[in-house]
């Protein structure tokens, strides 16, 4: 037998007795690590013939061929999603390493992995897409995040391949009712980039404290190698703040376990909570890491074993942005709410805004001249439609006279400001 690049494998013979005969069975075996491709096998035997002239040596196939194709195992390591825990509807980061070879060390290079999610419950597998190895047999995929459940990568059977064993990462996500924002520091030695990703929701605050979470997670084939902190800064002064409010969490990076039991130096995500309270400065706050050190894998080897030579550190205090502000509630009622044929009623409300009053104190005040957008919903899905704008006056109440002919809701709207969170509410009228 001669592998693909024309190296001998010899044979190996064991006798075994057949009908009173002794035989011998020839095999080979084949290396660890072998080569994919086709191997070619021929055997030269002679076989005694006897005839009438006696005993007589035939050569057999001695120049036939058989030539095969080895299909090569292939599996996946460290696969991983991160965050792992993220609000629904978010973008993730799936990745792995691929790998083939009799040990499962060699890197599978330029191959397809299918990625597939199995949400939690008894909904179906869905497949999701794909992504291709690279030279270190690392891959990555971003994806949305769509509910709890977990992530599955398989190395699909082909012509050098079979399929791989599923590799499977848990997702958390929780339902979260307002903006999310995201950006990544990275940075790029030897033509292979790691860095940080960070995930910042904005925050509605009311008359108490409220407390924001940050996820964090590595992107690219590496980890975090030490607990930094994250900076959390307004733009802008109020109140007991006048230069801006901060806060500096530290981050202490979930540990990655190798499969041998032990924990890798290399982490890969994270959160950070910071508790935001009513008479801090509403706006605009920047969001970023301090100085955080991360590992760049030029190689595979098993995390934490002398694969990430590279230390880098990534830092940036505005890699994405949240928005604080305070909240706000809008109510509307209406003159009559079920008559017969078109009618004009009055539709009446107000309009209340969560204020600072002085450097410790806040209080939701009556808000006088505020617009107040009113929309009629008709029954059915057509939508709402705009209707007109009325203000509040010195009372901060509002009234105005609508006509009305179908049945549907009303709804009054508060559209909010860069400092002050939006609000509305309906009322439904119903027309025989």
């Amino acid at each position: 037998m001669k592998d693909p690049r024309g190296e001998q494998i010899y044979s190996r013979e064991t006798p075994f007795e057949l009908d009173g005969e002794v035989w011998k069975a020839v095999g080979f075996e084949l290396p660890r690590g072998r080569d994919l491709g086709r191997y070619l096998v021929s055997f030269d035997a002679y076989v005694a013939v006897e005839t009438e002239a006696g005993s007589v040596e035939v050569r057999v196939a001695g120049t036939d061929a058989v030539e095969f194709f080895d299909r090569m195992s292939s599996g996946i390591s460290d696969f991983q999603v991160t965050p792992q825990n993220v609000p629904a509807g978010e973008k993730v980061l799936v990745s792995g390493i691929a790998l083939h070879g009799a040990s499962g060390s060699t890197p599978l290079v330029g191959e397809l992995i299918q990625i597939w999610f199995d949400p939690k419950g008894t909904a179906p597998r869905v497949y999701r897409g794909s992504a291709t190895s690279d030279a270190r047999g690392y891959f990555e995929k971003t994806l949305v995040a769509p509910s709890d459940g977990t992530w599955r990568a398989v190395v699909p059977k082909s012509e050098r391949y079979l399929e791989s064993a599923p590799a499977d990462a848990a997702q958390e996500t929780r339902v979260i009712n307002r903006p999310v924002r995201s950006g990544s520091v990275v940075k790029t030695v030897g033509g292979y980039s790691g860095g940080v990703r960070v995930i910042a929701p904005d925050v509605v605050i009311g008359l108490n404290s409220v407390t924001a979470r940050f996820d964090l997670g590595f992107v690219g084939f590496g980890g975090t190698r030490s607990s930094s902190h994250m900076s959390i800064e307004s733009r802008r002064g109020e109140g007991m703040y006048p230069n801006g409010a901060g806060f500096s969490p530290v981050l202490h990076w979930q540990a990655t376990a190798l499969p041998d039991g032990s924990i890798a130096p290399e982490s890969q995500s994270d959160h950070a909570e910071v508790r935001i309270s009513p008479w801090m400065p509403a706006g605009v706050y920047d969001v970023g890491i301090n100085e955080q050190r991360v590992a760049i894998c030029s190689r595979f080897q098993v995390l934490g074993r002398d694969s990430c030579k590279t230390n880098a550190v990534v830092a940036d205090r505005t890699i994405t942005t949240m928005t604080v502000k305070r909240a706000s509630s809008t109510t509307v009622s209406a003159s009559a709410k079920m008559f017969t044929g078109p009618k004009t009623i009055t539709l009446s409300g107000a309009v209340r805004k969560v204020q600072l009053v002085s450097n410790t104190k806040v209080a939701n005040r009556l808000s006088p001249n505020t617009p107040v957008k009113l929309y009629f919903d008709p029954a059915g899905s057509a939508g709402p439609v705009y209707k007109k704008t009325v203000k509040t006056g010195s009372a901060g109440t509002y009234s105005t006279k609508v006509g009305t002919s179908i049945s549907g809701r009303w709804i009054a709207e508060y559209p909010g400001t860069a400092l002050q969170a939006p609000s509305q509410h309906a009322v439904t009228i119903t027309v025989r």
